[in-house]
């Protein structure tokens, strides 16, 4: 028995794709699995659609008459009665239903077939079509439980709406579950199939079964009805309880007592998650003695050393006890109360968010400041400015502290002890206005003169930016926010501060874009290199005087020197060729990828976001590592493409951290797909493809992305722009992403053919014939 092991780019692989991938769509599955059937014991009702065909319920275009063969072949699932002008919309009974808030289980087995209320009904809209991402999906489900105003206004979704309810109906003959309405024109059931006397009388019915509902008729209503037929609803499993709970005793009523800490941990998992991470730091920082000065933030260091990584390393840095203390303590009181207004991925996000926002406003406020001393010529403040360092989680605390006050009904008294100055929120249409935080703000200021006053003003600024809904949730997510300002930065910014010489054709203004450029270095070879070398500023500083590139003409084509040379030169031209050509086609696979995505995806969705950038910046990291290779090709001096090989390392580092965090959320959509389809049938009545094919193509764009990560983490390694002895907060993060990557690139893209020969040219043969010759005539002489 012979049994082959995998390869060790096989196994990076699978451990790339487990870290990225599949570690969040487990973490994100079993989350949504407790919220919406442990915790809040949801029953999504939507359409009898087959998710995996794509068809959908459309009440709007929908006209045809259900008949048998239809609804057996769940083809048509409302339609309009011939002769009525009217037109019912079955969709009024889709959305969530929760069990009645005041009843809690019992031992009793009436008292367990609870009513199940509609408490939130789904916005059906046809202006929107494709599956949605985490955030979106995350917002939706999060409605039912929400309070917040710039959510769902003035309304309770707390209370049941409509007349729409899942009861247990018990007659003689038989038991079921049905679903009633008389929010539509008759009273109309939708029921499932009947459960048999021969059951137990012991069993407890906890919730409706999943599956289809079949529409009941009644004497009263005609054969042909304008309603859907069948619809269906997904709840809690398992449906039965054969036998009755335990009685508790005194021996084991502690087992039944719910334990709060555990409780919060469950619930509350982005605030544990965010206490856990910056106490972390905390004491790494501690133990390993870290200076402050290397983490924190600093508009000398962001903005001009363009170490943009600070705004995160700032953010979460504590090296004081007080200080870490009272950051926690806070965070632990908004998390609990905000988390669940938002839902644990969207507040997570949304923290992610507020770090960079908060950073923007704030290097913002500070070179606002700095051009007004300019102006007066105060050098000492401008000074002080850019090197005032700054840290701590409080920017991101005040931002959710304005959120929380703008929510509360009652007035906010900010001042310690005096509980009769308070200040009440003020409603101007869809905006509110509390001046409150601006006063604990001065407050603290007065009290602690070393925090920072910008710091925390950013984090007002941007929490009152958040309530009022910018940004949006799809563009504030991490995937789409964090990738394009560093895009942003690499191509704009930080374009006009390193200086960069252009390669451009002499005497031809014809050629002006990039890709003409490369294709013309590629057709011409080392000739067409050496002209545009040529017309290069400084081209006097390439090696060997004027010409680095100087080829004795006159060299006879005959010399064997000369043709190995030649010989070498083209086979480095053909590898140069094969990497731009291999580059070149995975980036029109990222085009076609990010083309299909805006039919299989909300077209404002993050994940339909985040595959633009992610084409974006390898466009430029394509035509930027081919200037690198054909200067490093053509020997140009180092000093010459340093800045552009810096400026190529930026764009493929950012490309990687982008990817990363799109491949993150990709599987954490997935996993939303999967647990809510349902619910999500109902938001969308316009999914072009069902279930199955989108799972497909997000595998399929998943792997495609993996391969682009795999390219640049090469390209990276190869150009020397990753040192894991120097190390970096880059390297430090993607460390793990790094290293596996460049193990699938050197086992997937290594060239088998060797760039040199150990020995080329004309050589002597020795031995055989003509050895042999002359042993024998000089035997012969």
């Amino acid at each position: 028995l012979i049994t082959t092991m995998p390869s060790s780019w096989q196994v990076s692989l699978a451990q790339l794709a487990g870290l990225i991938a599949l570690l969040p769509f487990t973490v994100t599955y079993l989350h949504l699995y407790y919220y919406t059937n442990i915790q809040n014991e949801y029953c999504f009702v939507g359409p009898h659609t087959s998710l995996i065909s794509g068809k959908n319920y459309n009440a709007e275009r929908s006209e045809s008459i259900i008949d048998s063969s239809a609804v057996a072949d769940n083809e048509v699932i409302a339609s309009k009665s011939p002769g009525d002008s009217s037109q019912v919309d079955v969709s009024q009974l889709f959305g969530i239903y929760t069990p009645q808030q005041n009843q809690k289980r019992s031992k009793s087995k009436k008292n367990d077939r609870r009513q199940f209320h509609q408490t939130y009904a789904s916005a059906v809209s046809s202006s929107r079509w494709g599956w949605p991402s985490i955030t979106q999906i995350s917002d939706m489900v999060s409605s039912p439980t929400s309070q917040l105003s710039h959510k769902n206004g003035s309304k309770n979704l707390h209370q049941p709406i409509g007349g729409n309810s899942i009861t247990f109906v018990e007659t003689k003959e038989s038991r079921k579950w049905c679903i009633e309405s008389s929010s539509l024109g008759e009273r109309a059931q939708w029921c499932s199939t009947e459960f048999t006397n021969e059951l137990d009388k012991r069993t407890i019915y906890l919730y409706p079964p999943s599956g289809a509902y079949t529409k009941q008729q009644s004497p009263q209503s005609s054969a042909s009805s304008s309603l859907a037929t069948t619809i269906y609803i997904t709840c809690p499993t398992p449906t039965l309880q054969k036998q009755p709970p335990p009685k508790k005793t005194r021996h084991n009523e502690q087992l039944f007592r719910e334990n709060k800490n555990i409780l919060f941990l469950i619930r509350h998992p982005a605030t544990v998650l965010l206490l856990l991470f910056n106490m972390g730091l905390a004491f790494h920082y501690w133990n390993q003695r870290v200076n402050p000065s290397l983490v924190c933030k600093q508009y000398s260091k962001i903005v001009d050393g363009h170490e943009w990584w600070r705004g995160f390393t700032g953010a979460t840095a504590h090296f004081e006890p007080l200080h870490i203390g009272f950051n926690m303590m806070s965070l632990h009181t908004l998390g609990k109360e905000l988390e669940g207004e938002y839902g644990s991925i969207n507040f997570f996000l949304y923290n992610v968010t507020l770090v960079v926002m908060t950073t923007i406003v704030m290097m913002g406020m500070v070179y606002g400041r700095i051009r007004w001393y300019q102006r007066q010529n105060n050098d000492s403040k401008i000074l002080q400015l850019r090197e005032t360092s700054s840290v701590g989680y409080s920017g991101v605390l005040f931002a959710w502290m304005v959120i929380s006050t703008l929510e509360r009904k009652q007035p906010t008294c900010p001042v310690p002890f005096f509980n009769d100055v308070c200040f009440s929120t003020y409603s101007f249409g869809q905006l509110k206005f509390n001046i409150a935080p601006v006063v604990s703000l001065f407050m603290a200021q007065f009290i602690m003169p070393r925090v920072s006053f910008m710091g925390h003003l950013a984090g007002i600024i941007c929490g009152f930016g958040l309530h009022w809904g910018w940004p949006p949730i799809e563009l504030g997510s991490a995937n789409v926010l964090i990738g394009g300002v560093f895009l942003l930065g690499n191509l704009f910014w930080r374009r006009g501060v390193v200086p960069v010489v252009p390669l451009t054709p002499p005497d031809d203004n014809d050629h002006d874009d990039d890709n003409q450029l490369l294709s013309l270095l590629l057709e011409s070879g080392q000739d067409g290199i050496d002209g545009i070398l040529m017309s290069m500023p400084g081209s006097g500083d390439v090696e060997n005087g004027n010409n680095a590139l100087d080829r004795d003409s006159t060299t006879s084509t005959s010399d064997p020197f000369a043709r190995g040379k030649a010989k070498k030169k083209e086979r480095e031209m053909e590898e140069m060729r094969r990497k731009h050509k291999t580059v070149e086609s995975i980036r029109n696979l990222i085009g076609l990828v990010t083309v299909l995505s805006f039919l299989f995806f909300d077209w404002m969705s993050s994940i339909a976001l985040s595959q633009c950038i992610l084409l974006a910046y390898f466009i430029f990291g394509t035509r930027s590592s081919f200037i690198v290779w054909a200067c490093t090709q053509a020997k140009v001096a180092n000093d010459m493409i340093s800045p552009e090989k810096q400026r190529c390392g930026m764009i493929w580092r950012g490309y990687v951290m982008s990817c990363v965090l799109a491949i993150v959320v990709d599987g954490m959509s997935v996993a939303g797909w999967i647990q809510l389809q349902t619910f999500i049938s109902s938001e969308k009545t316009k999914l072009l493809f069902g279930l199955v094919p989108s799972l497909l193509f997000m595998l399929l764009r998943i792997a495609i992305n993996i391969l682009g990560m795999v390219i640049a983490s090469k390209i990276l390694h190869d150009m020397g722009q990753v040192s894991y002895i120097s190390g970096g907060i880059f390297v430090r993060v993607f460390s793990r992403v790094l290293t596996c990557s460049k193990a699938i690139g050197d086992g997937v893209f290594l060239s088998q053919r060797p760039l040199w020969t150990a020995f080329e040219g004309r050589g002597i043969r020795l031995g055989g014939g003509e050895l042999l010759a002359r042993i024998s005539r000089s035997r012969s002489s």
